[in-house]
Order: structure tokens, then C-alpha cells, then sequence
């Protein structure tokens, strides 16, 4: 892996957002699904290395020292409600880190699905390009935005209004690469980012409220049964 032309791609591509520059990706001959893939990968796993900085400094912040063992605080001789609160910040704190290292799959699997979602889209709305071209022109700038968004998430209020911003140059970007990777015209792209966000939305709905449907169910047949 050539790390440095990998950082001047991403450099590239979140200075100068244009048609030409991603053009210019769609040529480059390590445009690949494999190098989307692995791009993604090194996003995942910095992401999840601030992650787990960020859920340790939540955990100070929030009042803990979640560096502390168990043994350390049976020997502490704290009184009992004080080391039950401490003990709950310890296993918050550790839940914190053991989800950040989920994020080493839950990343790359996440984009994969994203890409699908835009390729769908895009191919209602008339576009051309392969689904290998497009993911490698979208890992182009959500790898490194990954990363910038999780950095920026080390500090809670930072991170919130960082992430919001990030958000919005991103699907100016996702505009330019589903134009430039399925050869739309300006409605069309526009268009297809709008058929994605719709899709994102349904699946979000759903995702909540089947659990809840079914969660509903249980309480009522519990309810009726007793």
C-alpha cells in the first residue's frame, strides 16, 4: 500500500471538489473495489483507535476514572453506594471501548451497503457507471472524512458540530462522484442522492419500528395473558 499516494488522493479529492478531479480518480489506475475496500479499512481501524480515546475521556468527564480494576476498588474501602457508581462508570467506560472495536467491521460493511443503496439509486435515475467504479470514487473522501469525524468526536461538543459539517460536504461530494461514476447530468445526480436519502430513511424506520411492533406485540400477549 502506497500510503502516500493514498493521503495525496484524499488530499485531492476534499480540496477540490469538481467534476475534473474525480475524472481524474475514475482513471487512476488503482481505482478498485479492493482499494475501497482497504481504504476503508484503515478509516475503520483509526476510527476505532479515537473512539475508544473518546469513550476514556467521557468516562473522566462524566465523573469516572475508568482506569480503575475491580480489585482497586474492593480494596478501596469506599462506602458501598460510592463504589456501585464507580463500578457502573467502569463497565460504561468498557462498553464504550468494546464497541469502538466494532467499528473495524461495522465500517467497511456499512460503506459497502451505502455504496449498494447509491448504486441503486443511481441506476433509477438512468446512471451507467459499475458498482466497483463508483465505491472506489466514494472511498475517496469517506475514508479520510471518517477518520477527520472521529478525531473531532475526541471532544463531544467539537466532535457534534464537526460531524454535522462533515455530513453536508459529503453529500456535495457524493453528488460529484455519482455524476462522474455513472455519467449523470446535474438533476440526475442531485436526484439519485435524493432517491438515497429517502432509502436511508425508510431503513432507519424500519429498523426502529419493527423491533417496537414486535416489542409491542410481546407486552400485550404478556398483558392479556396474566
Amino acid at each position: 500500500m502506497d500510503f502516500s499516494a493514498m493521503f495525496q488522493t484524499w488530499l485531492n479529492v476534499l480540496t477540490k471538489p469538481n467534476e475534473a478531479t474525480f475524472e481524474q480518480e475514475r482513471h487512476n489506475p488503482r481505482a478498485s473495489l479492493t482499494t475501497a475496500i482497504i481504504w476503508m479499512a484503515i478509516a475503520a481501524v483509526a476510527a476505532a483507535i479515537f473512539s475508544a480515546i473518546g469513550a476514556v475521556i467521557g468516562s473522566f468527564i462524566g465523573g469516572s476514572t475508568a482506569l480503575l480494576s475491580p480489585a482497586m476498588l474492593e480494596n478501596a474501602d469506599l462506602p458501598p453506594e460510592v463504589a456501585a457508581q464507580l463500578a457502573g462508570f467502569m463497565v460504561q467506560g468498557g462498553a464504550g471501548i468494546g464497541f469502538s472495536f466494532c467499528l473495524i467491521l461495522i465500517i467497511p460493511i456499512g460503506f459497502l451497503l451505502s455504496s449498494a443503496i447509491y448504486f441503486g439509486a443511481a441506476k433509477i435515475v438512468g446512471g451507467s457507471g459499475s458498482f466497483e467504479e463508483q465505491s472506489y470514487l466514494l472511498a475517496t473522501f469517506i475514508a479520510p472524512l471518517t477518520i477527520v469525524s472521529y478525531v473531532a468526536n475526541v471532544i463531544p461538543i467539537l466532535g457534534a458540530c464537526v460531524s454535522c459539517l462533515i455530513g453536508l460536504y459529503q453529500l456535495v461530494l457524493t453528488y460529484f462522484a455519482l455524476k462522474t461514476a455513472h455519467s449523470l447530468t446535474s438533476g440526475s445526480a442531485v436526484l439519485a442522492v435524493v432517491i438515497a436519502i429517502v432509502i436511508w430513511i425508510v431503513l432507519a424506520i424500519c429498523l426502529v419500528a419493527v423491533p417496537l411492533f414486535f416489542l409491542g406485540g410481546l407486552i400485550a400477549a404478556g398483558s392479556s395473558g396474566s
